[in-house]
């Protein structure tokens, strides 16, 4: 009797294997009742997109290139915003081809649709300095290129929603936080924000419930100013929080803790989520191996 191919008994095999069982995805996404496998496979994706990350920031201890070279193969999604935004502006360009323009019907091109109406949004936020995540100056590059319209003939249509309340603003928020510092002596919204969803406390200012999110975004701006890419924070903006008392990720390339576990143990786990070539036709996937 034959035996599996060694590559299919690898995680990489069995990325690869679901890839061709699931009309070219890579992603892996799962739910709470996915099987058990199905989540093991999506936290092997993950953890790889994270280690992905630490080796562009120069911590290249935890992914080497040869698997990174293997991955991209097989068509890894290392950056999901990115995916999805090349896969939504491949479907706005065949539209705009075969139509000539972006009032897409809700009804026929619902995922269209939304994306149009998130991004116009997201523009008028952009326009009015609000807090916006969507667009940046590369992507309004990239959809001016195709003549976008950024306002729809028929704005009731497109733009259900209210507008955005001070909640959104950067400067109401950043007021909002520093009154929280004052409060509480601390800016450890998340920690609180627990007890306020267990209904084990209550915040004194109702706007403190959406200082949590306003703190993840702030550190999400804060890693793609420090990294050069287009971000809402400026130095000035970033000194003022710093001073705050607001504490940011650590940079990817900084040593991480071992998360409780022994050195054998992490040793056999990451040979276990990267295993190395060990034939041709796993070099095929992997790429070369590193010389010793």
């Amino acid at each position: 009797m034959s035996s599996m191919p060694i590559i299919h008994q690898t995680t990489t095999g069995k990325l690869l294997r679901w890839k061709e069982e699931h009309n070219g995805d890579t992603m892996v996404a799962c739910a709470k009742d996915s099987p058990e496998d199905v989540k093991k496979l999506n936290t092997w994706v993950l953890r790889n997109r994270c280690y992905y990350r630490y080796y562009n920031n120069g911590d290249k201890r935890h992914i080497k290139e040869y698997q990174i070279y293997g991955l991209n193969k097989i068509g890894f999604v290392w950056d999901v915003s990115e995916h999805l935004w090349n896969q939504n502006m491949e479907l706005l360009v065949k539209y705009y081809t075969e139509f000539g323009d972006y009032e897409v019907p809700k009804e026929e091109h619902g995922k269209l649709w939304r994306f149009i109406s998130k991004v116009r949004t997201a523009y008028r936020r952009k326009q009015d300095g609000q807090v916006q995540q969507e667009l940046n100056e590369e992507r309004i590059a990239q959809l001016n290129k195709l003549n976008f319209e950024w306002v729809g003939k028929h704005p009731s249509a497109y733009n259900k929603t209210k507008p955005p309340s001070d909640s959104v603003r950067y400067g109401p928020m950043v007021k909002v936080l520093a009154e929280f510092k004052d409060e509480h002596g601390h800016l450890k919204v998340h920690s609180l924000a627990n007890d306020w969803k267990r209904r084990k406390a209550k915040p004194s200012k109702v706007e403190y419930r959406a200082l949590p999110k306003f703190v993840s975004f702030l550190r999400n701006e804060h890693d793609l100013w420090r990294e050069g890419k287009p971000s809402s924070l400026d130095e000035e903006k970033v000194r003022h929080l710093t001073e705050l008392g607001l504490e940011w990720k650590k940079p990817a390339s900084e040593p991480r803790i071992m998360n409780g576990l022994n050195p054998k143990k992490r040793k056999v786990e990451e040979e276990t989520i990267h295993p190395l070539p060990r034939n041709e036709s796993e070099l095929e996937i992997h790429g070369p191996q590193p010389e010793c």
